[in-house]
């Protein structure tokens, strides 16, 4: 069953006078012949009353020129332009620190002259020489196991 159901943005939108006059035609036409949404326009026009009924609530003072008063009250921290070299200090040792950690991380991962020999001792597993054009997978890649 397919059941028509009111387009609640469309019917706050009518009630606010928010919709074009084109539009504003054809929602109150809808309204007029859609029992759905002629209910639901009734519910959103006594919800508006209900909030109009709302007392209005103060606080009775202004907020704003107590924190104003405050802020203004408040001392600022002064920047330090003093320090010379020394101010320098934290900064210096931080890159010089990471530099070196990028330096370490850097050798251990591509292995620097260390990995060369490494590298050649791994050649005895290969099936070809380097260099060589291999003609197949069996060729290259058996290490002569046979499938």
């Amino acid at each position: 069953m397919n059941e028509h159901r009111p387009d609640m943005i469309e019917l706050s939108a009518y009630f606010d006078g928010e919709l074009d006059p084109a539009r504003q035609r054809s929602v109150a036409a809808h309204l007029a012949a859609c029992p759905a949404c002629a209910a639901q326009f009734d519910l959103l026009r006594m919800l508006a009353a209900d909030f109009e009924r709302l007392p209005a609530e103060t606080l009775g003072f202004d907020l704003a020129g107590v924190i104003e008063g405050r802020l203004a009250a408040a001392p600022r921290p002064q920047p330090r332009h003093d320090r010379g070299w020394r101010g320098l200090l934290p900064v210096s040792v931080g890159a010089a620190a990471s530099v070196a950690c990028g330096i370490a991380m850097g050798f251990a991962l591509f292995g620097g002259a260390a990995a060369a020999p490494r590298v050649a001792l791994m050649s005895v597993f290969d099936t070809m020489p380097p260099g060589s054009l291999c003609i197949g997978l069996e060729s290259c890649y058996t290490n002569g196991a046979k499938r």
